[in-house]
């Protein structure tokens, strides 16, 4: 699967809620391999209070939205 962004595109849930920042692509890691997720981002962004926030969505749940 392709990956869909790149570092420092704004996007949003599909389903709505805060305007994100992609950070990077996490990193997956087994046994014998260590490579960049080709679906799994890490986003950030500031909640209602200004307190920075960071997860990790699946790239197919995100949209990407205009700069603000």
């Amino acid at each position: 699967m392709p990956q869909k962004f790149k570092k420092g595109d704004v996007v949003k849930l599909k389903s709505g809620g805060p305007t994100m920042t992609i950070e990077k692509y996490q990193w997956e890691t087994g046994w014998d391999y260590s490579q960049e997720s080709d679906h799994v981002v890490i986003c950030t962004w500031f909640d209602n209070d200004g307190k920075l926030e960071s997860r990790q969505f699946e790239q197919d749940a995100l949209i990407k939205t205009e700069d603000e």
